[in-house]
């Protein structure tokens, strides 16, 4: 599979929410996405084989710090390596940027995505007890310190 990562624009909203809808227990309605394209900090890319849609990363930008919102990939394409490349290019964009550090939330339970994290030098540094309203999970806080340019 070879991986183009681009902005999103709103072509590409009816996919990136399909992928949302498949990937979270409480997905964010279309309108955060449309949303996010019209706010300076925010940032959503995508990620396609060929013409294909099959992963999505949201994160803010806010001074020195990097805060990735959510990253997930189609059903058809889950361990391909999508993920991995989105947060591989995440953190490569925090480090051309300066930043500090890159800071997420992540369900106590999703072990594939903290196993994820833990593999780019991410750290658990605390936790948000009841994050997750819909069912009261806790949340992982995760950091990951840059070195300095």
């Amino acid at each position: 599979m070879t991986l183009a990562i681009e902005p999103m624009t709103l072509a590409d909203l009816d996919e990136v929410d399909a992928i949302e809808q498949h990937s979270f227990k409480n997905p964010w309605p279309a309108q955060v996405f449309r949303d996010e394209l019209t706010r300076e900090w925010a940032r959503v890319e995508v990620a396609r084989d060929g013409a294909t849609l099959v992963g999505f990363i949201n994160y803010w930008l806010v001074k020195d710090e990097v805060h990735l919102l959510a990253i997930a990939s189609h059903p058809d394409h889950r361990r391909t390596g999508v993920g991995r490349a989105l947060l591989a290019h995440l953190m490569a964009l925090a480090a051309a940027r300066a930043s500090s550090i890159v800071t997420l939330e992540v369900r106590r339970s999703n072990t594939a995505a903290i196993t994820l994290y833990e593999a780019f030098g991410f750290v658990t540094v605390g936790v948000r007890r009841g994050y997750y309203a819909e069912d009261n999970e806790d949340a992982l806080v995760m950091t990951c310190t840059l070195a300095a340019p």
